[in-house]
């Protein structure tokens, strides 16, 4: 088992391994922008969200595609790549790097002439749930995403189910956030950050997490990020190098 602790290299985020040879190609070659290509990189998307990967630049390559293309606009498909940037990193540029190739809802809707109002109805509450997680605001984010206003209930009801283990992802991400901030933290404080009862807090920190349960709290893995050492840092000045400064502070 891996123990949870942030990622250094950046490879994976760029070319995961789960990525086939035909659409790295295809986002990296002139066919990016061939809208012929729109279904293959659909289908890909769908097979992210069955098993639980995660291709960033491929599925920023759909939005630009809808972009040049807004006829071929899928708003499903929208709301499940920001479903998919969301769930995957809380300090990242993910889900503004997403947001950024998008129009307004309604723009979208029109060119396609759609009535479903779905995407007008998720898009204000992602990017409030973005934001909660930017600023780790945990306990808060659970507790909007348990709310039951219509957009919450269309989100858990109609797009979430079809993910893998978007829930478990989050929280995923969320203790690798916190392994990046505390050496040790209380059981009851990580158990709000991460919606999980007292009773499954234990079993998720050993299991999931790779963590050392220690009485009360638990005991975060050293990771370079939570065991930060003071430096000193010595600098030999001659006093020659001063002499043009010295010169100029005479004037």
């Amino acid at each position: 088992m891996s123990v949870a602790v942030p990622k250094k290299n950046l490879a994976d985020w760029h070319s995961p391994s789960t990525r086939p040879e035909v659409i790295h190609e295809l986002i990296h070659g002139v066919d990016r922008y061939n809208p012929t290509n729109l279904p293959f990189m659909e289908e890909y998307l769908l097979s992210q969200i069955k098993e639980g990967t995660y291709d960033l630049f491929a599925n920023l390559a759909i939005l630009k595609l809808y972009q040049f293309n807004p006829q071929h606009s899928n708003p499903d498909i929208i709301v499940h790549i920001l479903i998919k940037s969301l769930s995957s990193t809380v300090h990242g540029p993910d889900f503004n790097l997403c947001l950024g190739l998008l129009r307004e809802p309604t723009a979208i809707l029109h060119d396609i002439e759609s009535d479903d109002e779905a995407l007008t109805i998720l898009m204000p509450k992602l990017t409030q749930l973005h934001d909660l997680i930017r600023t780790c605001q945990f306990t808060k984010f659970w507790k909007e995403l348990d709310d039951n206003s219509e957009a919450y209930n269309l989100l858990k009801t109609r797009y979430l189910p079809q993910h893998a283990s978007p829930i478990d992802d989050i929280r995923y991400q969320f203790s690798l956030s916190i392994s990046s901030c505390f050496s040790s933290i209380s059981l009851n404080q990580l158990s709000k950050w991460l919606n999980l009862s007292s009773s499954q807090i234990n079993q998720y920190v050993t299991e999931n997490l790779g963590w050392e349960v220690q009485g009360d709290n638990v005991k975060v893995p050293k990771n370079g990020d939570n065991d930060v050492k003071a430096g000193v840092v010595k600098e030999n000045v001659q006093l020659s190098q001063l002499t043009k400064l010295i010169a100029a502070a005479a004037y």
